[in-house]
C-alpha cells in the first residue's frame, strides 16, 4: 500500500506519563531500551545528550513502573553528543555513542530494585573509540555497526564470557553499517549510504558470508527489523517524506519486495526506527510521532495507531521521536522525544480493515497495470502492478465509496463497501476503455511564422505524458492521445520555450499551433543540449527539480528553481535529498557546458543567468569553489570565482556578464560551469537557472536588464502586479506563448507602473520592457488562477 491515511494526532494511542529532561538535565535526548527486572518492574535506559561540562551527556536509567510519575533512580555521565543507541542483553545495558574516545558504555542493571547503586563502565576496544549503533542476539553475540575502524562495517564480539568485557570474535567491513539485526547465525545490516541492505551469514564470524542484498524505496537504509517467523524484514529510510518498507527474505538469495507504507504523505516527515512485535510494526517517525502499522500481511501494511508526543514539530526536520521501545510486559511503550523527554504511552493495538482485489480492462480482460485505487474521502490508496493487484486498508470499520481511476480508463466508483476489522475485502473492478485519437500540430516561429523543424513538444497532465519532436516542415504528430487537460512545452535552442496555459484537448480541440520567439534562453525545461562531465565520486550536474537539504539550519542543495519560467527544473550538483552531504559533490569537480551560442552583431550582448553557490562543513575553513568560464571556439576565460567568502551563498543570485569585457563574442560562444570539491571535505552545492543572452543598450544610462530583473512584484501573481523601476520614456508590454499582445504597451516614467492583467487567464507570458534609445529586456511572469 503507497498512501495511507491521514491520521489524527491521537489513535488507539493514550499517553500515561512524561519526564522532562530538559527540566531534569538541561538536554535533549537521542535513543533509548527497556529492561524489565525480576520483580516485573519497568526500566527506561535513556541515552541523554548533553550540553558540557556541567550537564554532561550519559545514560539515564529511570523507574516507568508507575507511568504517570518516572523517577531517574540512576545516572552515568558521558561525553557530550547527540548519537546514542542502547540495547540491553540479560542484565546489562550497552550504550554506544559518536562522541570522540566514547568508546561503549556498560550498565549493570542486575542490582535493581533493591540497590540503584548500579556498576558501569566504558569500556574502549583497542581499535576504534566511536561507533554509531549496536544490536545483540539472542545468544550473547553484540554486533558494534559504524564504528570508526575500516569502512565501518560490523564487529562481533561475545559477551557471554564477561558482560562487562566484550571478546571480538570476527567482523564484516565489506560496506558501511549503519544498523542491524541479528538472529541465530543470520545478520540483516542495513547500508544507509549505499541504499540497501544486505543479508549475511556468520555462523563463523571469523569468515561472514554475503548471501543477498536488497534496496530500499528511497535508496537510505536507516534500519532493519526480523518478525518472528524470519521470512519478512521491515526497514526504514531515514529521509524527506520516505517509507517504511516490507520483504519476504525467506530466500536471502531472492528477495522480493512486498510493501512500502508512508504516513502524512506530502508533510515532508521523516521515520526512524521500526519494531516487529506480534504483527505489529512499532515506529519512531520523528516529527509524526510513534506510528503502529498492522502487517498482519506484510504485502498490505495499514496504519492503526499513532501518537504525536510534539505536536509543536511539524513536517520535515529531525525533532520528535527518535525512538521508541515497544516490548515491555505490561504492553506499555516508551518514546525518546529529542526535545520534549521521556514519554509512557498506553497503545491499544487494533487490527486493521483491509481491502484488496484485481483491476483488469473490460474488454480484453487483462490486468490493469498503474490504475489508482482510492477509499473516497482517505488518503487511503494503492497503485496497481503488471498483474493489476493491489492493497489497502483503513483502521476503522464502515461503508465506503471506492475510486478506481487509470490512464486510457473511464474512471469507476464503486460506492457501499464494507470494510471489516480484521479481515479482507476482496473489489475486483473492470475498467471502461478509453478511445484515443491522433493530435497533430506545428511549432512556428512567432514573428515569421516559417516552421521550426525539430523542436521538441510535450504535453503533460496528471495521467498522462507525451513526447515528440517537430518534422522538417516543423510539424508533429502525437498518434495515441487522450481527452484531458494538458500542460504544453515546446523548445529549441535558439528560441525561448513555451509553456501557455493549461489546456483542455480533445479530438474536436483541432491542429495545435505553437509559436516561438527567437532568442539564446534556457529554463531548462526541457533538454537543450547542455553537457555534463567531471570525475567527482558524487554530486554530478543533473536537470531535475531540485530536492532541498539543510546544513545546520542552512539551505546547502536549493529547494526549488527560479520562479516565473517554465517548468520547476533547474540543473543542480546532485539531487538525491537527505541529509546535506548525501549527494553533494564530492573527491574532484563537476562540469556543465552550454550549447554554441552565436554573440555576434548585437549591441552589448550580456550572458545573464540566475546560479547557486552552497560551501560549508567539514574540518577547518571551507575551501572549494564554483567557476564560471566563457569560451569562443578556440580559447576560454574565467569570468567568475564563487567561494564561500562570495555573496549570497545558499540562495538564488543573479548573474550578469558583459562578454566584452572578457572577449570578443563570436559566433561559437559556450557557458562552462565547474563546481570543485578540493581536499579536504567539505559540503558543496551548485546550480543555474533561466540562461539566457540578451542585448543592453549601450546608450542606457542605466544597465535596465538587471534593473528590471528584480522589478516585478509579485511573481507569481494573479495578474495584478508591479514593475518598478522601469525606465523613465519606456514601454511595458506583456505578450502570451505565441507572440500576441495581450497587454500594453504602456509607457513608463519611471518608478512604479502597475500592471493589471487579471482577465488574460493563467499561464506563463513575457514582459518586455524597452527604453527611448529601443533597447528591450524581456521577462518571464507566470499569472496563476
Amino acid at each position: 500500500m503507497l498512501f495511507p491515511f491521514m491520521a489524527l494526532a491521537q489513535l488507539n494511542i493514550t499517553e500515561l506519563g512524561r519526564l522532562d529532561y530538559q527540566a531534569l538535565r538541561n538536554s535533549d535526548l537521542s535513543n533509548l531500551w527497556g529492561y524489565t527486572d525480576e520483580f516485573g518492574n519497568e526500566y527506561a535506559v535513556v541515552g541523554v545528550n548533553g550540553t558540557g561540562p556541567n550537564n554532561p551527556g550519559g545514560v539515564s536509567v529511570v523507574d516507568v513502573s508507575d507511568p504517570a510519575d518516572p523517577v531517574e533512580v540512576f545516572f552515568f555521565p558521558g561525553p557530550t553528543s547527540i548519537w546514542r543507541e542502547v540495547k540491553v542483553y540479560n542484565d546489562h545495558a550497552y550504550i554506544t555513542t559518536e562522541a570522540e574516545n566514547g568508546g561503549l558504555t556498560i550498565v549493570d542493571l542486575s542490582p535493581l530494585p533493591q540497590s540503584t547503586d548500579l556498576p558501569a563502565t566504558v569500556w574502549l576496544a583497542p581499535d576504534w573509540t566511536t561507533s554509531h549503533t549496536l544490536f545483540i542476539d539472542e545468544n550473547g553475540r553484540l554486533y558494534i555497526f559504524g564504528s570508526a575502524r575500516g569502512n565501518g562495517g560490523v564487529i562481533m564480539y561475545d559477551i557471554m564470557q564477561d558482560p562487562m568485557a566484550p571478546v571480538e570474535i570476527g567482523s564484516y567491513d565489506e560496506w558501511y553499517v549503519h544498523d542491524g539485526y541479528a538472529r541465530g547465525d543470520t545478520l540483516y545490516a542495513g547500508h544507509i549510504y549505499d541504499g540497501f541492505f544486505s543479508i549475511i551469514d556468520v555462523s563463523d564470524p571469523a569468515a561472514p558470508v554475503l548471501l543477498g542484498t536488497q534496496d530500499t524505496p528511497n535508496n537510505f537504509t536507516h534500519n532493519v527489523w526480523l518478525d518472528d517467523s524470519g521470512e519478512h524484514l521491515f526497514t526504514t529510510d531515514e529521509r524527506t517524506n520516505a517509507f517504511v518498507g516490507s520483504y519476504d527474505v525467506s530466500d536471502p538469495t531472492d528477495i522480493l519486495f512486498e510493501d512500502k507504507l508512508q504516513s502524512d504523505p506530502g508533510s515532508g516527515t521523516i521515520p526512524h526506527n521500526t519494531y516487529w512485535l506480534d504483527h505489529y510494526l512499532v515506529t519512531s517517525y520523528y516529527t509524526y510521532g510513534v506510528v503502529i502499522y498492522d502487517v498482519t500481511h506484510p504485502d498490505n501494511m495499514v496504519e492503526v495507531g499513532h501518537y504525536d508526543t510534539s505536536p509543536d514539530h511539524q513536517g520535515d526536520g529531525f525533532n520528535g521521536d527518535w525512538g521508541v521501545y515497544p516490548f515491555f510486559p505490561s504492553g506499555n511503550l516508551i518514546v525518546s522525544d529529542i526535545e520534549r523527554g521521556l514519554v509512557i504511552l498506553a497503545p491499544d493495538y487494533q487490527r486493521a480493515c483491509w481491502l484488496e482485489g484485481t483491476v483488469s480492462d473490460q474488454v480484453s480482460t487483462a490486468p490493469v497495470n498503474q490504475a489508482t485505487v482510492t477509499i473516497v474521502g482517505l488518503t487511503a490508496s494503492d497503485i496497481t502492478g503488471f498483474d493489476g493487484q493491489y492493497g489497502t486498508g483503513y483502521s476503522q470499520a464502515g461503508t465506503y465509496d471506492v475510486a478506481v481511476n487509470a490512464p486510457g480508463y473511464v474512471p469507476a466508483l464503486v460506492s457501499g463497501v464494507e470494510l471489516v476489522q480484521g479481515q479482507v475485502t476482496v473489489l475486483d473492478v473492470q475498467l471502461e476503455p478509453l478511445v484515443s485519437f491522433a493530435l497533430q500540430g506545428v511549432v512556428i516561429d512567432a514573428v515569421s511564422g516559417d516552421p521550426i523543424p525539430d523542436a521538441q513538444v510535450e504535453l503533460s497532465s496528471v495521467d498522462y505524458a507525451y513526447g515528440t519532436v517537430s518534422g522538417p516542415d516543423g510539424t508533429f504528430e502525437l498518434p495515441a492521445v487522450f481527452a484531458d487537460s494538458y500542460a504544453v512545452l515546446a523548445g529549441k535552442w535558439g528560441w525561448r520555450t513555451a509553456c501557455p496555459a493549461p489546456q483542455s484537448i480533445t479530438q474536436a480541440s483541432g491542429p495545435l499551433t505553437i509559436a516561438l520567439e527567437r532568442g539564446i534562453a534556457d529554463d531548462f525545461a526541457l533538454d537543450l543540449g547542455w553537457i555534463v562531465s567531471g570525475g567527482a565520486a558524487t554530486g554530478g550536474w543533473v536537470r531535475e527539480v531540485p530536492v532541498g537539504t539543510v546544513l545546520q539550519g542552512q539551505p546547502s542543495n536549493p529547494g526549488s528553481d527560479v520562479a516565473g519560467d517554465c517548468g520547476e527544473k533547474a540543473y543542480v550538483t546532485g539531487n538525491g535529498g537527505g541529509d546535506a552531504g548525501t549527494d553533494d559533490v564530492d573527491d574532484g569537480s563537476v562540469v556543465l557546458l552550454s550549447p554554441e551560442f552565436d554573440a555576434t552583431g548585437m549591441v552589448d550582448a550580456h550572458v545573464r543567468f540566475y546560479r547557486w553557490f552552497f560551501n560549508a562543513g567539514g574540518s577547518g575553513n571551507p575551501n572549494d569553489q564554483m567557476i564560471i568560464e566563457l569560451e569562443d571556439g578556440t580559447s576560454s576565460v574565467v569570468v567568475a570565482t564563487i567561494n564561500a567568502n562570495s555573496p549570497g551563498t545558499g540562495a538564488w543570485l543573479l548573474a550578469s556578464i558583459d562578454i566584452s569585457d572578457h572577449m570578443a563574442p563570436t559566433a561559437a560562444m559556450r557557458l562552462r560551469v565547474t563546481v570543485n570539491d578540493n581536499a579536504p571535505g567539505h559540503i558543496v552545492e551548485g546550480a543555474i537557472d533561466r540562461f539566457e543572452l540578451i542585448e543592453m543598450s549601450t546608450t542606457s544610462v542605466q544597465d535596465i536588464a538587471e534593473q528590471l530583473f528584480y522589478s516585478i512584484r509579485p511573481n507569481p501573481s494573479n495578474g495584478a502586479f508591479e514593475v518598478v523601476g522601469g525606465p523613465v520614456g519606456g514601454t511595458i508590454t506583456l505578450h502570451d506563448a505565441t507572440g500576441r499582445v495581450v497587454w500594453g504597451p504602456v509607457r513608463t516614467m519611471g518608478g512604479t507602473t502597475a500592471v493589471d492583467a487579471t482577465d488574460i487567464g493563467a499561464g506563463t507570458y513575457l514582459l518586455s520592457v524597452s527604453d527611448v534609445h529601443g533597447a528591450r529586456t524581456t521577462e518571464r511572469i507566470m499569472i496563476q488562477p
